[in-house]
């Protein structure tokens, strides 16, 4: 198992959750997002199951894929800013962005729909890479 600095992937993982909030915000996507899905503003902030499982949630799976970037992609042999950006953005779009794309196609949702979704993944992984990057050292 390759070293990882887990202060590193702590860090990536919380910083997902700020760029959560800036992506999903109402100047941003909130609404374009809950059309999509069918949602109101009162249906999200009255979620089935609860707001603190569904962060726990969140929060775990930001972990685990901060976690396995950094053992993978951004390790301390192979760090920096520039490496960080382009693995992330890479993981980002080249593997969860496609994935979800078959998955929608498949699905019948929108380009719009995974635009959003796709979009926010492709941005969380570029910045976790970055903080890998700057401090998986």
């Amino acid at each position: 198992m390759p070293e990882v600095n887990y202060v590193a992937v702590l860090v990536a993982a919380l910083a997902s959750f700020l760029v959560g909030a800036v992506w999903y915000s109402p100047p941003l996507f909130a609404n374009p997002w809950m059309a999509e899905n069918g949602k109101t503003m009162a249906s999200v902030k009255s979620p089935s199951p609860p707001m603190g499982r569904l962060y726990a949630t969140a929060f775990i799976t930001a972990f685990i894929a901060a976690f396995v970037m950094a053992g993978l992609l951004v390790t301390m042999q192979h760090h920096g800013l520039q490496t960080g950006l382009k693995r992330g953005f890479a993981a980002g779009a080249g593997w969860v962005a496609m994935c979800f794309g078959s998955s929608y196609a498949f699905e019948g949702k929108s380009l719009r729909h995974w635009a959003i979704n796709a979009g926010y993944f492709v941005v969380q992984f570029t910045v976790m890479g970055a903080i890998l990057g700057v401090m998986n050292h």
